[in-house]
């Protein structure tokens, strides 16, 4: 079998699936997988149950590190020395040399990158080539456990089902929980980049309201972040919503901001969860 020449969201989400096992399989603690795309950007991004909040961006840039610097963080850190945190006053803090991060080649290319965070350096280590030797084996292993990370993943397949029987734009797909933070990132094959962080802003400011995005103006006065906050994002395509009694919220991007906000209520209707009064 020849290695894919590119990451689709599938694979991704199939690498995801492997680091989960190996963390289930090897009893490390809940924490944060992503992969990203030989720019750095993220493809699939996901959260433990129980998971640390903070460690949801720290295997984002992790992966971003290892795509972008086309190496792994042990080996960035004998390159430079062990002085390669001094590139994060450039790169805003981004690059890591924390192990935990692979980068994704084929063809003697590399065409993305593999991070996680939430176990020990050699527990990362190993969670992330769990995932590269997953992107070399045609079989599949199966999502085990994380009753709660389950049921959201419904929610994101739901949103991917009705964007391509509707015929619509990909989408970019964000879930946070009721502190904003996120849980699951999935990016739709040729979606752009750039609507990564318009989703996740529309999710977080329909968390943090606890209203959809496009009505928190009726209620604040306030239609931009960039004065107190930049993830505030009043535009539509976000939208709060419970599952198993806790707060989540769905931001959606790719379509035009009404047409993003519909497919979240629908969705999420049609899952059944339960959506605001």
């Amino acid at each position: 079998m020849s290695a894919p020449r590119f990451l689709t969201l599938d694979i991704a989400r199939k690498m995801i699936d492997a680091m989960i096992k190996y963390a289930q399989d090897n009893r490390v603690l809940p924490g944060s997988f992503a992969v990203v795309d030989e720019g750095g950007h993220v493809i699939a991004a996901e959260r433990r149950d129980n998971g640390l909040p903070a460690t949801f961006d720290i295997a984002i840039d992790k992966a971003w590190t290892a795509a972008t610097m086309k190496t792994s963080a042990r080996v960035l850190e004998v390159i430079t020395r062990g002085q390669g945190w001094r590139l994060n006053v450039k790169y805003n803090g981004r690059l890591t040399i924390i192990p935990g991060s692979v980068p994704v080649i084929s063809g003697n290319r590399v065409i993305g990158g593999i991070g996680h965070s939430g176990g020990s350096a050699e527990e990362d280590e190993a969670i992330a080539q769990a995932g590269l030797s997953t992107f070399y084996r045609e079989d599949h292993i199966d999502f085990i456990g994380e009753d709660r990370l389950r049921s959201l993943r419904k929610v994101a397949d739901a949103v991917i089902n009705h964007v391509m029987e509707k015929k619509l734009h990909p989408v970019v797909i964000t879930i946070v929980d009721e502190w904003g933070w996120p849980v699951l990132i999935y990016r739709m094959d040729d979606a752009s980049y750039g609507y990564l962080e318009v989703s996740r802003d529309r999710a977080w400011t329909a968390a943090a309201f606890k209203l959809p995005s496009d009505e928190v103006p009726n209620y604040t006065g306030t239609e931009h972040g960039s004065e107190w906050n930049e993830r505030l994002n009043t535009s539509a395509g976000g939208v709060p919503f419970r599952l198993q009694g806790l707060l989540f919220a769905i931001g959606i991007a790719g379509n035009k901001p009404q047409e993003d906000k519909e497919i979240a209520i629908s969705v999420l209707k049609s899952t059944g969860v339960e959506l605001p009064a």
